[in-house]
């Protein structure tokens, strides 16, 4: 019924490369029901074995080298989606490439953190966190950082099969060495982090490999040509991927300053439980970009909509289930303990709900050549989220939260609309960059 929904009124031709997207969105999406599955028995091992404040403390110590790697990212793998969909650069060209961005970040990166810890910036922005762990954390930047360039590559490529063993290879990995560190040789919060960087370091690994066999070479290089324009599209992009990172993540960092790691630990549940309706929104997403990058406007402006509306339909069921499912699996799956997690989870489902929906928009709009309207949509949803952390945190705690990244996800929504209803009526930029219209 989905699939008649998706592929009617399309030629023969646009029906089979339909019946393709969404064959790779159904493939992402159970993947990412069996990456849920493995995340929620990780998840469970940490909480129980760690406590809220041990689980809060893990969380953010993983956290702190996530936002390095995608401040210091330049937006290079938005663009290898970009420029592999369109085949405007070759794969060789763009994995080189990736290996140098790559390497000139992880200098950077170092003498920022060495900088960190020896003026004790790094006790502020992570307070509660041990020095050692978060030191040790920090390695999960390079590897993270290459391995997510291989994977653009790869997204831009449409090999969604290939992806989705990469992820599915994290996702064991991490469990099985977190039951290895953590629980099998009691290593407790060193075991988390390690778990993490052994589970990085194999992803890296395997992803390389498969690039290899699609023409991909490891040599580090900064040819102009490949430089500028990767850089002038990624930077439009960018700019949109941290803001909206701190969009998701920023409250994390903000309860942790009025709550303390607990706070965090607990809030961290009625994130991951409201996030379950991303999973079918992400996976719509993640094979979106890389179509409307090879696909001509006039079918996306046909196809799109419909997508839309369909993924928007199907995560409003899935909220209306995390209503009634909600306290009993945070009872079964983290213990009384993190029950102030619920009310929490209830705050932040209307925004996620349509933040949802948004994602297929601002995806299809990158994948038109477009990214920086989504920058600006989400710095719109960032200036929401600190003004309204600030303001309701103190007062309301992690509910406080919730409300104020519903609202801010809301805000995110309205302007994703305003912004696909422009793109869909310009001329298709021709070199990545956008093209001059009247947008009035």
């Amino acid at each position: 019924m989905m699939r008649d929904y998706i592929t009617g009124v399309f030629s023969d031709r646009e029906r089979y490369l339909n019946s393709v997207f969404l064959q790779n969105v159904t493939s992402t999406f159970l993947v990412n029901v069996a990456l849920l599955l493995l995340a929620i028995a990780n998840s469970a091992i940490i909480a129980r074995w760690l406590g809220p404040a041990g689980k809060g403390t893990l969380y953010l110590a993983m956290l702190a080298p996530g936002v390095l790697s995608l401040v210091l990212g330049a937006g290079v793998g938005v663009a290898n989606v970009y420029f592999a969909g369109s085949r405007r650069l070759a794969i060789s060209q763009l994995t080189r490439n990736s290996v140098g961005f790559a390497l000139l970040a992880t200098l950077v990166g170092v003498v920022a953190v060495a900088g960190a810890i020896v003026t004790g910036w790094l006790n502020k922005l992570l307070p509660g966190v041990p020095i050692g762990i978060a030191a040790l954390a920090m390695l999960a930047f390079p590897i993270g950082l290459l391995a997510s360039y291989f994977t653009a590559v790869l997204q831009g490529l449409q090999r969604i099969i290939k992806i989705n063993v990469v992820s599915l290879t994290q996702g064991a990995l991490t469990l099985a060495l977190t039951l290895l560190c953590v629980v099998g040789m009691r290593l407790n919060l060193l075991g988390g982090v390690v778990a993490n960087l052994g589970a990085g370091f194999g992803v890296l690994l395997l992803a390389a490999t498969f690039l290899r066999r699609e023409g991909g070479a490891f040599t580090p290089n900064w040819q102009g040509t490949v430089l500028r324009p990767t850089l002038a599209f990624g930077l439009r992009g960018y700019v949109g991927n941290v803001l909206q990172f701190f969009n998701y993540r920023l409250d994390a960092f903000i309860v942790n300053f009025f709550l303390g790691p607990a706070g965090v630990g607990i809030y961290g549940v009625s994130v991951a439980l409201a996030e379950l309706l991303w999973h079918l929104p992400n996976a719509v997403s993640f094979v979106i970009f890389p179509k409307a990058s090879a696909t001509s406007p006039e079918t996306m402006n046909r196809f799109t909509p419909r997508v839309f509306r369909g993924v928007l339909g199907l995560t409003a069921l899935g909220g209306l289930g995390l209503v009634v499912t909600g306290r009993f699996l945070i009872r079964i799956i983290y213990t009384t303990a993190f029950d102030a997690a619920y009310g929490a989870m209830l705050a932040l489902l209307p925004g996620v709900i349509l933040l949802g929906g948004a994602k297929v928009l601002t995806n299809e709009i990158a994948g038109r050549g477009y990214p920086q309207y989504n920058s600006i949509s989400s710095a719109l949803g960032l200036v929401l989220t600190i003004i309204l952390d600030i303001l309701l945190i103190p007062r309301f705690g992690i509910l406080g939260a919730a409300l104020a990244s519903s609202a801010a996800y809301a805000a995110i929504f309205v302007a994703a609309i305003a912004f696909y209803g422009r793109v869909s009526r310009c001329t298709p930029p021709a070199d990545g960059r956008a093209a001059d219209v009247d947008l009035t």
